[in-house]
């Protein structure tokens, strides 16, 4: 969690601090001269987002002068981010500044809602894949909850916040006389540990092969508790077992030749899911889905057949495909002559590099067709085609249909 706190007031401080603890969502206040002086934050926000966010607040505080110390502002921006703000009032007189909680969604994040985002923000198509990570990981509030959460921003705000005194007590009533044994089989144990490893071994070579199937019976047989490890949060324990078997599908993808690109970016995403979860029962399922994705990691972005500077320049073109790039920009970035480049990628792909980057081109058009809700010729300027009737052409000449026709068929 990153905390960021700059002269803030003791009693606004417990409210914010209570709320993040208990609704696990960033929380943020804004004092009367628009300062971010108190930050409660679960992980950083991807800087497209952070550079534009400034104009939404600044809107929040302004919708908030005309309501009641009781009014609380449900806000939506650009980017389809909701946050609740509340107003803190003196006397009944806006002037203490705004209690802003959030992000959060109202529903599961799609690639169609991604492609919304950058269209609405005219965002380039290198912030989808950042973008989709940073929104898978964001929490979804039904409307039961974010209004109970309201409520509860509402009423400490407007009474003294009192701290409870707990007392422990421990029953005495049920079973007595429970005996721990200390006795351990020694064979037994370091035949686990032998078991336990081999598996580890045999997932990573699954999911290297992008073998779902395999994967996924291989992680339902792997028996393992980490709760000894700390014996008073057995959650926490928990969860750390999850980011173990997270940097393990991690190696399993690189020797599956995945470039480290998407492997960070989706290692990145499942660490902070795991952080997220509440159960043993959600990180179970959490991490069924995480050996599914890699796998499929694996099946889409696998470059393990190709030689090191090939793998490279295709790692480099389907990051940079919508930019103006050339078969001597490439040769530039790996370092490698473009006649030498240009014979050994036709060689080991059998497509030229300007093949190839049309390819890449023409399958991010082919998504956006179907999403309908660009013109043609706005969906070649963004894959990065000048010329209209050219990115007809190519994409006529790869897929056997007119942009329209794909679209009438789509």
């Amino acid at each position: 969690m990153n905390v960021g706190i700059d002269n803030i007031d003791e009693g606004i401080y417990n409210i914010c601090s209570l709320i993040h603890n208990l609704v696990n969502i960033d929380v943020e206040f804004f004092d009367s001269s628009h300062n971010s002086s108190l930050q409660l934050f679960k992980f950083q926000k991807p800087l497209i987002i952070e550079d534009l966010r400034f104009s939404s607040i600044l809107d929040m505080e302004n919708l908030l002068k005309n309501k009641n110390s009781n009014d609380l502002l449900y806000y939506t921006d650009n980017f389809n981010l909701n946050y609740l703000c509340l107003g803190i009032f003196t006397e009944q007189n806006y002037s203490s500044g705004t209690i802003i909680v959030g992000p959060f969604l109202s529903d599961i994040p799609d690639d169609l809602l991604i492609s919304k985002i950058i269209q609405l923000n005219n965002l380039p198509l290198g912030y989808r894949q950042e973008l989709r990570e940073y929104y898978k990981a964001i929490t979804i509030l039904d409307s039961k909850t974010y209004k109970n959460i309201g409520s509860l921003m509402v009423n400490l705000s407007s009474n003294p916040l009192i701290n409870s005194n707990i007392s422990f007590v421990q029953s005495n009533n049920g079973i007595s006389n429970i005996k721990d044994s200390q006795e351990t089989d020694d064979r037994k144990f370091y035949s686990d540990i032998e078991f336990r490893y081999k598996l580890e071994r045999e997932i990573q070579n699954s999911v290297a092969k992008g073998e779902s199937e395999e994967a996924l019976k291989l992680m339902n047989s792997f028996e393992f508790n980490p709760t000894h490890r700390v014996p008073n949060n057995p959650l926490r324990a928990w969860k750390n077992y999850g980011f173990v078997i997270n940097t393990l599908l991690r190696i399993g993808a690189d020797k599956g030749g995945v470039s480290p690109i998407y492997i960070h970016n989706i290692s990145d995403k499942f660490a902070i899911l795991i952080e997220k979860v509440t159960s043993k029962a959600e990180l179970d399922s959490l991490l069924k889905e995480m050996t599914l994705q890699y796998c499929d990691l694996v099946k889409s972005f696998s470059i393990s057949q190709y030689s090191p500077v090939v793998g490279k320049c295709i790692d480099y073109i389907k990051v940079n495909f919508y930019n103006k790039i050339s078969l001597k920009t490439i040769s530039n970035e790996i370092g490698i002559s473009p006649s030498h480049l240009s014979r050994m990628f036709k060689k080991e792909t059998n497509f030229t590099i300007t093949e190839f980057i049309n390819k890449m081109k023409i399958e991010e058009a082919k998504f956006l067709i179907k999403q309908n809700k660009l013109s043609i010729t706005d969906i070649a300027l963004k894959v990065g085609f000048e010329n209209h009737n050219y990115f007809c052409s190519v994409f006529k000449k790869l897929t056997y249909y007119t942009p329209k026709e794909y679209l009438l068929k789509a």
